[in-house]
């Protein structure tokens, strides 16, 4: 991954998320851009106001992205290329704009509070909306999440979808680097456990796109997708979850289960979503 770019809200989530990429485009050699969008005030009290002006705004963000910089520099390597962007907008627009115009940001690296990955508590949140929308790579990070060697991946997905190759390159990148360990998970229900297994990976197409990485299959019968994701990643004692919505269909499976209270996506290991749009 060449360059990676992280949103940047002067937060504790976002400070995380920003140490979290620190360590990584250290180890990966890669470009980091770091990136924040404001709003305007919009004054609507009948009391006039005097509001800053745009170039002030601006200024205020770039100083305060050039002071995480320097600091990202003293912490892990004077070396590091880092740019610093500041737009004024919706965060998720132009996140998306930034990869149109560029096109060549390789993963976004976002914070999120703690709650859970993708549960009905953080549903519209920007993590989640940006997974949505998005047509590039976005690994999430739980505001406890903090950086470690990745040795365990668990790729959740239906295997009857069979993705385009590309699609897990940055997954990949993650196994060359830390010499990772693939699990290749499938939740399905009892009616769909017999034929599914008898199913074999070489027809699925999934094992051939695999191929090169240490991987293995395996399936957990449950009725509630992230339940089971949950049972298993305990279990194995995972690093990352990653998923791949294909056409946004497993990403709306999760999110439109009816379990009151569902449990959510670990929060205390990264989520990568790779997106396959066809």
């Amino acid at each position: 991954m060449k360059t990676i770019l992280v949103p940047v809200d002067f937060s504790t989530i976002s400070d995380n998320a920003i140490d979290y990429a620190g360590e990584l485009v250290q180890l990966m050699k890669s470009k980091l851009i770091l990136m924040h969008v404001y709003h305007v005030p919009v004054a609507t009290a009948e009391v006039p106001v005097i509001m800053p002006a745009w170039d002030e705004i601006e200024k205020d963000c770039m100083s305060a992205l050039e002071k995480i910089k320097q600091s990202i520099h003293r912490k892990y390597n004077s070396t590091l290329e880092i740019e610093c962007i500041c737009r004024m907008g919706f965060v998720i627009d132009e996140i998306i704009d930034q990869y149109t115009d560029e096109k060549n940001i390789d993963l976004v690296i976002m914070g999120m509070e703690k709650g859970g990955y993708l549960s009905e508590m953080i549903m519209g949140s920007n993590a989640t909306e940006l997974i949505k929308r998005a047509d590039f790579p976005v690994l999430i990070i739980n505001e406890q999440v903090k950086f470690k060697d990745i040795k365990k991946i668990v790729l959740a997905c239906d295997y009857e979808k069979i993705v385009d190759k590309s699609i897990l390159n940055p997954l990949k990148e993650f196994v060359k680097l830390f010499k990772s360990h693939v699990y290749v998970l499938n939740v399905i229900n009892k009616i769909e456990i017999e034929s599914t297994i008898s199913k074999s990976t070489e027809d699925i197409g999934i094992d051939n796109r695999l191929e090169g990485i240490e991987h293995s299959f395996h399936f957990v019968e449950n009725e509630d997708t992230i339940t089971g994701i949950n049972e298993f990643v305990t279990g194995i004692n995972a690093d990352m979850i990653v998923i791949i919505p294909h056409k946004h269909q497993f990403l709306d499976r999760i999110l439109n289960e009816s379990n009151t209270k569902r449990m959510a996506f670990h929060t205390s290991i990264p989520l990568l979503a790779l997106i396959d749009n066809k």
